[in-house]
């Protein structure tokens, strides 16, 4: 395996790890997220996004920076992900390394830059075979859709229990109906419709979905259920956030995140 192949795989293994460390009912998790810098003003490229699920509020953002180093990862990284934090307007950021960190690292990165070892041979064998295969036409390869956890929601009369996947590369939502068994793509800005005779999943814009005026900043997965509509799920398409508003659940995002690194 080329040292770029085995980069990318534990970067992809390292999203896989952060669904089941961060899947919580409140947090979406997307892997190889592109989001525009507010001071750079270009895209930035993060492993690991973790954001509320209901509420785009970038204060309630956690990046994640995945590091393959043969030798411990030295301040220059932590500073690194610090300014890339700033840029997209996150709440803190996790650097994972295989290879551990300097002391001078770990001082560095005590106020905004948590810190985690996961070594390569482990996390391979915990999590290589997350992925299955995109769904999609798209020419994405083998291997890069990323599934959530089970979810259960409550859609209408009773409860929705699904999952819903994001491939790394075309970035497509897919979803799998617990209840019918279908497993099929949504493709941006369209919808489908799965084997449950109620039901229509979509891929929609974030203006369409609130009836805001303006560029949208995310995509959201949404059911039609009769009449209803669900906001299940969403994912960010790179637009600059120019407003920060409060955001109710910043805390339990930010906490929880901070109580498992300090468990770790």
């Amino acid at each position: 395996m080329t040292e770029r192949r085995q980069s990318e795989t534990y970067e992809q293994c390292v999203a896989a790890w952060a669904i089941e460390e961060f899947d919580f009912v409140d947090v979406t998790v997307t892997a190889n997220a592109k989001i525009r810098g507010i001071l750079s003003e270009r895209l930035r490229q993060i492993d690991v996004l973790l954001e509320n699920r209901l509420d785009r509020n970038p204060e309630a953002r956690v990046i994640v920076d995945a590091k393959l180093h043969g030798r411990p990862v030295d301040i220059e990284v932590i500073e690194a992900a610090e300014a890339k934090l700033r840029d997209v307007n996150a709440a803190f950021a996790v650097v994972v390394s295989s290879g551990g960190f300097t002391k001078s690292a770990i001082r560095r990165s005590e106020d905004f830059v948590r810190l985690r070892l996961l070594e390569y041979d482990w996390l391979i064998d915990e999590y290589e075979g997350s992925y299955s295969n995109c769904l999609t036409d798209a020419d994405c390869g083998s291997q890069s859709l990323l599934w959530s956890v089970d979810k259960v929601d409550g859609a209408g009369p009773g409860w929705l229990m699904y999952k819903y996947g994001k491939c790394v590369r075309c970035h497509t939502f897919h979803v799998l109906c617990q209840d019918c068994g279908s497993e099929f793509p949504v493709h941006d800005g369209h919808t489908v419709t799965c084997e449950c005779d109620d039901r229509e999943w979509g891929a929609i814009p974030e203006s369409e979905a609130s009836g805001h005026e303006g560029i949208p900043e995310s995509t959201w997965l949404m059911l039609k259920r009769g009449k209803e509509f669900y906001g299940l799920q969403r994912k960010p398409i790179g637009k600059i956030t120019s407003q920060v508003r409060p955001c109710p659940n910043n805390e339990d995002l930010t906490s929880r995140a901070g109580e498992w690194i300090a468990r770790s």
